[in-house]
């Protein structure tokens, strides 16, 4: 290999897939393709004779997960990059392989999933090759996990006071049944226009801004009960 060439392993099962990726690297002359292996313990018997500078792997392997592939070759074979490339897109499979030591995730099938040059000069430059889609997802679970550790903040300052008052908490509860306003209104003997006035009260007292938020955060502050919404969930 040149001193200006990256070493690059690619790990993937099918023959077709394979051969698009020989064809976009083997006439590159700032890559040096090691080899295309179809399973994890193909890569560890390669990694453990050549040096590689960048693992692409599929999650989806015959003998196991991608990403436990990634984690013995950053650990244990001194591979400095790695990056997913599969079909697999659950929030599961990302962050189990971001845990793992992954600096990339490309999902089959989308625009430019087959353009491993670029994916290899961004990542040797300290990019990290994502899919659009999986960035939008890694974000959505990035505020997700912001928006639970807020609810429990929150949580923790009303521990001894409920800031709700008792038709607010009636009106919560059926709220978390999936009811309707002009349904509770029917319940409770009492005009849309006022159940709206006390879902907007709802909203400020809890800091959401939609029906789902504020069933997630009564159910942190402990004002709902989980079960509470399972009819919900049923009946849609």
């Amino acid at each position: 290999m040149a001193a200006h060439e990256t070493s690059v392993l690619i790990v993937e099962p099918d023959l077709d897939i394979q051969s698009v990726y020989r064809q976009k690297l083997i006439h590159d002359p700032n890559i040096d393709l090691i080899g295309i292996c179809s399973s994890i313990s193909s890569a560890q018997a390669l990694l453990s004779r050549i040096e590689c500078n960048v693992l692409f792997t599929e999650l989806n392997l015959p003998d196991g997960n991608g990403a436990d592939l990634i984690s013995s070759a950053l650990n244990e074979h001194g591979v400095e990059n790695c990056v997913v490339i599969t079909n697999r897109h659950s929030q599961s499979d990302i962050d189990l392989s971001i845990e793992n030591g992954a600096t990339g995730y490309i999902l089959k099938g989308e625009p430019g999933s087959t353009e491993i040059g670029s994916f290899v000069r961004l990542v040797t430059s300290g990019g990290s090759p994502i899919s659009p889609s999986i960035a939008r997802m890694v974000i959505q679970a990035l505020k997700q996990r912001r928006e639970a550790e807020s609810y429990k903040r929150l949580s923790k300052s009303n521990l001894e006071k409920n800031p709700l008052s008792r038709r607010e908490g009636e009106i919560l509860q059926l709220l978390a049944k999936g009811m309707s306003f002009a349904e509770i209104s029917n319940v409770l003997q009492i005009s849309t226009h006022t159940v709206t006035a006390h879902i907007k009260k709802i909203y400020r007292k809890l800091q959401v801004h939609s029906r789902g938020e504020a069933v997630y955060a009564a159910i942190q502050l402990g004002l709902l009960e989980e079960s509470n919404t399972e009819e919900q969930n049923a009946s849609t």
